[in-house]
């Protein structure tokens, strides 16, 4: 017994000499660290950020005068020291004496230029309200086309409306801080300097927008800018080797939601029942109702007899896909030398159609379809140490696809306008429905046998600038020379015109 209860002891006494030891070994590798964090000037950073590498938990914040303290694992630990506008140090920790960090201004940011109406100026001296973002930025909008639905919540103050959406036609209304004035609120567009729709401008080949919001911004545009500017900067070679880049990417695109409708069953019902609560005040209402096997019937019909006769269509469902496609390829090159930079870039694009192709014995198809090609070429050519001229030649075509129409609301208005019991949209034998009594609209016969309208847009924008310092004059002083050529080439309603004639049947 004695010498069981003397092993215990030594067992417990091991035990705390052990606890001991690991606590003595862990205190001695953390270490306090004393430091005044002071800029360029030798005056205090107040609320610069400490915080240990690899153990970011590890932080504080400097203080009024400048000062930190802070525990950090051990004297082989690394300190990030960081304050915004200013470069980030490293220094590393030790216990001795007081560490003293100098943090430098951030030369980068205070030398980012934005373009304004007059050139480009420095970011930190505009007083104008001025918005500007990258390329990278608007590269990031997935799913997103065209130029203009990019720009939708990238730029403060920049309100985008959606269209119809239809391919080809998804380009935004715009407008700069709302709505100024009943007829015309949209804002000037300028591109490289030249008034140019954004309609045929590739997302890929696009450097920087600025958008000018107020008058002392848009006061160099007079009465052309007060709803706003919008500053498009495509991109530019740069001098070294060629790079080539190249992307691909496809959209798989769907209704998020459609609104819900009875179908012939339900709504049936639904009469039913409100004529029960009317016979108290309208005994003939009886009349009106349907006896409950015919109203079977449109849910479940016995055969395609009965389905054709007792129709439950859901409109939705014949005209529209379950998801449409988009895809788009871009590739392009960029480098240059002393004497000439180049940037040069080609871009396709296709949009699907939610609606549905249906067969209609001609031979041709009229749903929406768009396609469009886009090219640039930017060259800069340094004649002499102060010549500079610039050539832009950019072009885009674009074929745009679907049924001619004056009334386009005509073509899915059924959807949600025509009963689901009237007809059925396309018989067994071909034959296509429609009402004689009412005179419901049948929009998948009006989507299949409406003549095809194919339009086609091509684009072709020339610029020729040339720029000469003036330095020997009076330092800074320049003079800039431009002469631009846009061609539009619109051609519309070709195609497929045919007269109706089809076989239509009511039952």
């Amino acid at each position: 017994m004695k010498n069981a209860r003397k092993q215990f002891q030594k067992i417990f006494y091991s035990f705390l000499f052990t606890v001991f030891c690991s606590l003595t070994v862990l205190a001695q590798q953390r270490t306090t660290v004393r430091g005044t964090v002071v800029d360029d000037n030798d005056e205090p950073v107040i609320g610069a950020s400490i915080i240990v590498k690899n153990a970011r938990s590890v932080g504080t914040v400097s203080d009024l005068d400048g000062n930190f303290v802070l525990v950090v694992p051990g004297e082989n630990s690394t300190l990030i020291v960081s304050y915004v506008g200013m470069t980030t140090q490293e220094v590393r920790a030790t216990s001795r004496g007081t560490i003293r960090v100098v943090l430098k201004d951030d030369s980068q940011i205070l030398d980012e230029v934005v373009v304004v109406g007059y050139g480009q100026q420095k970011k930190v001296s505009v007083v104008g309200a001025i918005t500007q973002t990258s390329s990278k930025v608007l590269e990031r909008s997935g799913g997103v086309s065209d130029l203009g639905s990019a720009l939708t919540g990238n730029l403060p103050g920049v309100i985008t409306t959606a269209s119809t959406g239809m391919p080809g036609e998804e380009d935004p209304r715009i407008m700069i801080r709302g709505m100024s004035s009943w007829n015309n609120s949209s804002p000037l567009v300028l591109v490289d300097g030249i008034e140019r729709p954004m309609a045929g401008l590739d997302i890929n080949s696009v450097e920087s927008i600025s958008v000018l919001k107020d008058a002392s911004a848009t006061a160099v545009y007079g009465v052309k800018g007060a709803n706003g500017v919008i500053l498009i900067t495509t991109k530019r070679g740069q001098d070294g080797k060629a790079t080539i880049n190249a992307s691909a990417n496809m959209v798989l695109k769907m209704p998020s939601k459609l609104p819900n409708k009875l179908d012939s069953y339900d709504a049936f019902m639904l009469r039913n029942d409100a004529l029960e609560y009317e016979i108290g005040l309208t005994p003939d209402s009886w009349t009106y109702m349907m006896p409950q096997t015919l109203i079977d019937k449109y849910r479940h019909p016995a055969n395609l007899e009965e389905m054709e006769r007792y129709p439950n269509v859901d409109w939705a469902d014949w005209m529209f896909k379950n998801q449409a496609f988009s895809e788009n390829v871009n590739v392009s090159v960029s480098g240059g030398t002393k004497f000439v930079k180049y940037y040069a870039a080609i871009d396709y694009q296709h949009e699907g159609d939610l609606f549905k192709e249906y067969d209609n014995g001609r031979g041709y198809q009229t749903t929406y379809g768009y396609n469009r090609v886009n090219m640039r070429s930017n060259l800069d050519f340094q004649l002499t140490k102060t010549t500079l001229l610039k050539t832009n030649i950019a072009g885009s075509h674009g074929v745009r696809q679907g049924p001619r129409t004056a009334y386009e609301y005509n073509i899915w208005g059924s959807v949600y306008t025509t009963p689901p019991n009237v007809f059925m949209p396309r018989y067994s034998d071909g034959a296509w429905g429609y009402d004689p009594v009412n005179n419901a609209n049948n929009s998948v016969s009006g989507l299949a046998l409406s003549p095809q309208n194919t339009r086609t847009t091509t684009r072709l924008t020339t610029d020729f600038v040339l720029e000469q310092k003036l330095d020997f004059i009076t330092k800074g002083l320049g003079a800039r020379a431009s002469v631009s050529w846009d061609n539009v080439f619109l051609e519309e309603n070709r195609g497929v015109n045919t007269t109706d004639g089809a076989l239509y049947k009511y039952i």
